[in-house]
């Protein structure tokens, strides 16, 4: 199965995360390692800009480093475990008029959200896996796409 993830992996790294979600994040980045799953990225997305931003920008804290360093080697430079789009694929009608269709949190930019859905329309299974809560919700009516909180990600697998 392949799937989408946005920056909260990332975010639940940096040394102000909360330990709750240090743990959440190193077990899914063991579970992916030794699974038969991939993660699909777009290459020119939020998400590689913000990898690469911590890893420069967290280079001083040694637990984030490793993690940041463990997902960049074994994960995004490994085609088992991750599959990067160098061209986005073009969306339906109905996700790009979502994504138009401002959010009731009118701070909310939505528009920023568009490579997950690109990036998920280049898999079979169209799964995006976030932590935002208000996008699940904006998307609830589109059958297209399948948006799972990480709970509800982590709890399908039994990751722990």
């Amino acid at each position: 199965m392949e799937f989408v993830i946005n920056e909260w992996y990332l975010d639940w790294h940096r040394p102000d995360a909360k330990a709750e979600e240090h743990a959440k994040a190193r077990a899914f980045l063991q579970w992916l390692q030794n699974s038969e799953h991939r993660i699909v990225l777009l290459r020119e997305s939020p998400f590689t800009r913000k990898l690469n931003d911590y890893r420069r920008k967290y280079n001083y804290h040694l637990m984030t480093q490793i993690y940041l360093k463990l997902f960049f080697t074994q994960i995004f430079h490994d085609f088992n475990n991750c599959r990067i789009l160098d061209i986005p694929p073009e969306l339906p009608d109905e996700i790009e008029e979502k994504l138009k269709r401002p959010l009731e949190n009118p701070l909310k930019n939505i528009e920023s959200d568009r490579y997950l859905f690109q990036s998920a329309e280049a898999t079979e299974e169209k799964i995006i896996v976030t932590s935002d809560d208000k996008l699940i919700g904006h998307f609830e009516e589109i059958s297209r796409f399948q948006l799972w909180s990480v709970d509800e990600f982590m709890s399908k697998f039994a990751i722990k």
